[in-house]
């Protein structure tokens, strides 16, 4: 009677004790890149030059357009 009682007061005492850990890893879902072409980037950058207030043909309007242009070109 004592060896089944001794069993299972240690079964109890470990299983107390015993505990589980789970790590879960979820992936996060890929997001769509969507890159504006080059003449879609040009216009924008035409765009906001002309908002800026140039005028186009000037050397002025163009620098603004070239540098609107290297902003925006993703890189």
């Amino acid at each position: 009677m004592a060896k089944p009682a001794f069993a299972l007061a240690l079964l109890l005492i470990c299983g107390a004790c015993a505990t589980e850990r789970h790590t879960t890893v979820v992936a996060e879902p890929a997001r769509a890149v969507v890159v504006p072409s080059q003449a879609q980037l040009i216009a924008e950058s035409r765009a906001a030059c002309a908002a800026y207030g140039l005028q186009s043909g000037t050397p002025t309007y163009d620098r603004c357009v070239a540098n609107e242009f290297a902003a925006r070109w993703p890189g």
